[in-house]
C-alpha cells in the first residue's frame, strides 16, 4: 500500500492489520501494536519516515508492549466492535476528502486521543511522543518534521565532583593523570614548535566494576574532563545497554546502534552490562552491534569517546569476544566495592542530603549489619553504593509507618520528621520483601 488514501485507507488499514495480527500473534491486539505497524509503514512511504525519531518510537513502542505482555493480564484487547467504533471515527474526523495516508491519518488521530480511554497503550504513547518532541499535526504535514536543538547539559564542577566521591582512590588518581596528560599536551601545542605534531589521544575507557562503584558518575566527570581540554564539543553521556542496540530482525541492530551513536556524538557513549552483546548464540544480533560500534569508533574517533563497563570477569570474555575490540580502548578503571566504612559514609552523605540528622552509634550499627548480610548474600549481585540508596528508601517507608501507628488521628510531631529510628532498619535481607523492587531505581554511585 502506498501514496495517499484518506479516511477510507485507514479504516481498511485497521481492518487488515488487525487480523493479519491475530493470525500471527496469540496475544491480544491493542493500539500500540496497530502504532508500531504505522510508524513501520511511515519509513517507507512518509515524508518525515527518514527522521531517527521514528525508529526511537517504533523501539521505545516495543519496551512497552514487552513490559505489559509480561507483567499483566490484557485480556482480549480490542475487539472487532472497538475497530469498528473506530473506523467510523475516523471517517468522521477527518471526511472523505483527507488527503493523508492512511497509516498518518492513524497515527494523528490515536497521538491526539484523549488519555486513558479505549486501552492502557494511550497514556504510555503520548508520554513517548512528548518526550522525542512530537505532535499529532506532525504525522499530517507531508514533510520532513523540523530538527529539534540537541539539549546539552550545563557544564559541571568535574573537580568537586570527583572529590566529593566516596573512596575509589585509585580511580581518583588515574582520573586525575588523565587531566594532567592533557593539560600539559595542550601546553605543548600553544608552544607551536614547527614540524611538532599533537599526539593523538584515544580516550575509549573499559570500566570494571560491580554495581552502584561510581561508574556512570565518573563517566560524567570524564566527559566534563574531555569538553574542557578541547577532545570533546559537549561532553555529554548516553547511556546505553543491550536492549537499546540490538534489534528483532535483520538490519535493526545497525540502525539502532548508528543512531545510538550520533545521540553520543561529540561526547561519551556509555555502555552499561556491554558483555550482553555477546554470547547469545548463532542467531543473536548482538556481535552485529559490535561490529557497526568498532567501524564508528574509528570514523568518529575525533569527536567521540566509547566506554563500556560491566562485572570484570565478564568483561575479559568481552574483550575477547572480537579480535579487534581490546585494542581500541587504551586505558582501564578497576572500581572496587566500597569498604563498609565506606558504605557508612555513602548512608551519612545520602540522608543528610535529604535533611534527616545525624544517625546515632544504635542506628549505624544496625545498618552496618543489614549490609553486610546483604553483601554476604548477594555475593557478586551486591549493589554497593545502590544498595545503601535503596535502603535510605526502604527506612523512610518503615519511617512514615512508624509515625502513623505512633500518631493515628493527627499529625506526627514535626521534630520526629527528620530523625530515623534504629527499629526504621528492616531485618537482614531475605526476610524483607521489597527492597529487591527498589534496585536499579537508584542512579547513586552506579
Amino acid at each position: 500500500m502506498s501514496g495517499r488514501g484518506g479516511p477510507t485507507a485507514a479504516a481498511s488499514l485497521l481492518q487488515s492489520s488487525a487480523k493479519a495480527f491475530r493470525e500471527q500473534h496469540p496475544d491480544a491486539l491493542c493500539w500500540a501494536a496497530v502504532l508500531h505497524l504505522c510508524l513501520d509503514r511511515a519509513k517507507e512511504y512518509s515524508a518525515y519516515g527518514k527522521d531517527p525519531r521514528v525508529p526511537q518510537l517504533m523501539k521505545a513502542i516495543e519496551v512497552e508492549i514487552f513490559t505489559q505482555y509480561h507483567g499483566v493480564a490484557l485480556g482480549s484487547g480490542l475487539t472487532d466492535d472497538d475497530l469498528a467504533a473506530s473506523r467510523e471515527s475516523l471517517v468522521a474526523r477527518y471526511g472523505e476528502n483527507a488527503q493523508a495516508a492512511g497509516h498518518e491519518l492513524i497515527l494523528a488521530w490515536r497521538s491526539s486521543s484523549e488519555s486513558g480511554t479505549e486501552d492502557w497503550s494511550v497514556g504510555p504513547w503520548q508520554e513517548l511522543l512528548t518526550r522525542f518532541r512530537v505532535t499529532p499535526e506532525m504525522f499530517l504535514a507531508q514533510k520532513a518534521w523540523p530538527s529539534v536543538p540537541e539539549e546539552r547539559p550545563q557544564p559541571i564542577d568535574w573537580r568537586a565532583q570527583l572529590d566529593a566521591l566516596v573512596g575509589l582512590g585509585a580511580v581518583k588518581e588515574q582520573v586525575n593523570e588523565l587531566r594532567d596528560l592533557l593539560y600539559l599536551q595542550r601546553l605543548r601545542m600553544r608552544r607551536r614548535l614547527p614540524g611538532v605534531e599533537p599526539l593523538e589521544l584515544s580516550m575509549h575507557q573499559i570500566f570494571r566494576g560491580n554495581p552502584g562503584t561510581g561508574k556512570t558518575t565518573v563517566a560524567r566527570i570524564l566527559g566534563a574532563i574531555y569538553t574542557e581540554y578541547g577532545l570533546l564539543k559537549s561532553g555529554h553521556v548516553v547511556s546505553v545497554q543491550r536492549s537499546d542496540l540490538v534489534g528483532a530482525v535483520i538490519g535493526k541492530t545497525e540502525e539502532l546502534t548508528k543512531g545510538w551513536i550520533k545521540k553520543a556524538q561529540d561526547g561519551v557513549l556509555f555502555i552499561d552490562e556491554a558483555y550482553s552483546l555477546t554470547g547469545g548464540g548463532a542467531q543473536d544480533f548482538g556481535p552485529r552491534a559490535i561490529d557497526t560500534l568498532l567501524t564508528e569508533m574509528e570514523e568518529r574517533r575525533n569527536c567521540l569517546v566509547v566506554i563500556v563497563a560491566g562485572y570484570p570477569a565478564k568483561m575479559e570474555e568481552f574483550l575477547n569476544s572480537n579480535p579487534g575490540l581490546a585494542s581500541r580502548f587504551n586505558d582501564e578503571l578497576h572500581f572496587e566495592d566500597y569498604s563498609d566504612d565506606e558504605l557508612l559514609e555513602i548512608f551519612r552523605r545520602l540522608i543528610a542530603r535529604h535533611g534527616i540528622a545525624a544517625p546515632s552509634s544504635a542506628l549505624e550499627n544496625r545498618v552496618a549489619a543489614w549490609l553486610a548480610a546483604r553483601r554476604a548474600g548477594a555475593g557478586e549481585r551486591f549493589g554497593n553504593a545502590r544498595d545503601v540508596r535503596n535502603l535510605v528508601g526502604v527506612l523512610f517507608r518503615r519511617q512514615a509507618r512508624r509515625l502513623a501507628k505512633a500518631h493515628p488521628d493527627e499529625q506526627p510531631p514535626e521534630a520526629d520528621w527528620d530523625s530515623f529510628s534504629p527499629d526504621d532498619v528492616p531485618p537482614p535481607p531475605g526476610a524483607i520483601a521489597g527492597l529487591g523492587s527498589e534496585r536499579g531505581k537508584g542512579r547513586e554511585g552506579r
